[in-house]
């Protein structure tokens, strides 16, 4: 059974069991480790037969029930499984995206815009970097505005 599957009967039974008897579960440790689902169904079995809670018995065997079964696969951290789809993309792209290809700076790639540009972070003559010749092409005012 998928983990979704097992998260949804498990906060379930979280929800029940809080409403009827006060226990308050972990839904996702209950959905992950076998032992302690098997401790929360005995639980809500105890107390359906106590307090005459008949829907708590049925929700416990679903969670027993679910949990019996392994799942299909082993879960695989997503920071390795992206760190995996990266490595494969960088595989397929060929030696061009490897090594030795130039990365345009934003200079090259984007001309002046004919606004003053940000000085943030240049502490090293910051009067030189200010200054900057206006381009001959770039209009005065935009649309009328000042």
């Amino acid at each position: 059974m998928s983990s979704s599957e097992k998260i949804a009967i498990a906060a379930h039974l979280h929800v029940l069991l809080r409403r009827k008897t006060g226990r308050v579960t972990d839904i996702e440790w209950m959905a992950a480790n076998r032992d302690y689902a098997l401790e929360i169904a005995r639980f809500s079995r105890q107390k359906a037969a106590e307090d005459g809670h008949a829907d708590l018995g049925v929700w416990a065997d679903k969670l027993e029930e679910i949990m019996a079964v392994p799942e299909s696969r082993p879960r695989v951290p997503l920071v390795k499984r992206v760190a995996d789809t990266v490595k494969e993309h960088a595989v397929l792209a060929g030696p061009a995206l490897q090594g030795g290809q130039s990365i345009d700076t934003e200079e090259a790639r984007y001309p002046e815009s004919g606004f003053i540009e940000s000085t943030f972070g240049a502490f090293q003559d910051s009067e030189a970097q200010r200054e900057r010749k206006p381009r001959e092409d770039a209009p005065r005012y935009v649309k009328g505005l000042r």
